[in-house]
């Protein structure tokens, strides 16, 4: 599978302290990866480089610099998702708010607001007050306004926390249907067992790579970091440990069903 985004050896100082040397890090078309740190690692810097808000000479998207893109094309392939105000009063109209200023038809996107109203479940919320749903689906409805343009790659800053059980797997599966590349920006471990890769910073430095489970084996730098294990994972080490099992479980359900074998 080939690169959709890189950074290639990014130099860049952020409040003259903090800063990226020769920093890489590659994402692969179609992939679901999660980034991880503690505050001030240089997370949301990376994300900040993607959407334009700092410099990115050294971003490409596949396989090119940003520079040689117009804004139109990254606009619609590249989106970034911050914890930012809405911007419309109901929920149909902070859905389209987004994709509005883009270019698509109104056709296209009434379309698009109808399949994720519908499968959402908000229809009895479509004309409703923002600040009459519930804190979660506020929360919900930030992601949706951006991930009704389905771009080809989709960063979320930390939102995804604040989604209910329920719609934070809808919101993965429309991902993985749309076949659109996740950069989630984490602090809860349990949303990295719906990705293969997690990048772990600290001090604007990559300090660990590899696959979810790999990573999540790693318990003694995650916990110096700050960062609770999954339950099941926490378990399965600690049983392993003492050779009651041989293999990582991600689910408890899987794990409880091993157990009672």
């Amino acid at each position: 599978m080939e690169n959709i985004i890189e950074f290639r050896h990014t130099n860049y100082s952020y409040n003259g302290t903090n800063a990226f040397n020769d920093f890489n890090l590659a994402v692969e078309a179609k992939d679901l990866v999660s980034i991880i740190g503690p505050i001030g690692s240089g997370k949301t810097t990376l994300l900040k480089m993607l959407c334009h808000k700092l410099p990115n000479d050294t971003c490409y998207f596949e396989g090119q610099c940003f520079n040689l893109y117009s804004a139109e094309v990254l606009k619609k392939s590249i989106v970034v998702i911050f914890d930012l105000p809405f911007v419309e009063n109901t929920v149909r109209e902070e859905l389209s708010s987004k994709i509005k200023t883009l270019d698509f038809d109104s056709s296209e996107i009434d379309n698009r607001c109808y399949e994720l109203i519908k499968l959402f479940g908000l229809e009895d919320d479509e004309n409703t007050n923002l600040d009459r749903i519930s804190y979660n689906r506020q929360y919900l409805i930030k992601i949706l306004r951006y991930l009704i343009i389905n771009p080809k790659v989709l960063a979320i800053d930390n939102l995804l926390v604040n989604l209910s059980k329920k719609d934070k797997d809808k919101v993965i599966d429309y991902i993985k249907k749309h076949k659109i590349t996740l950069i989630n920006v984490t602090t809860d471990l349990n949303e990295t067992l719906y990705g293969s890769k997690i990048f772990v910073l600290e001090n604007f430095v990559m300090i660990m790579e590899g696959s979810t489970i790999s990573v999540l084996q790693s318990d003694t730098l995650l916990k110096r970091l700050g960062f609770k294990l999954p339950l099941a994972v926490s378990l399965s080490i600690e049983l392993g440990n003492y050779g009651i099992l041989k293999k990582i479980y991600t689910s408890n359900e899987k794990l409880v069903k091993e157990l009672w074998k």
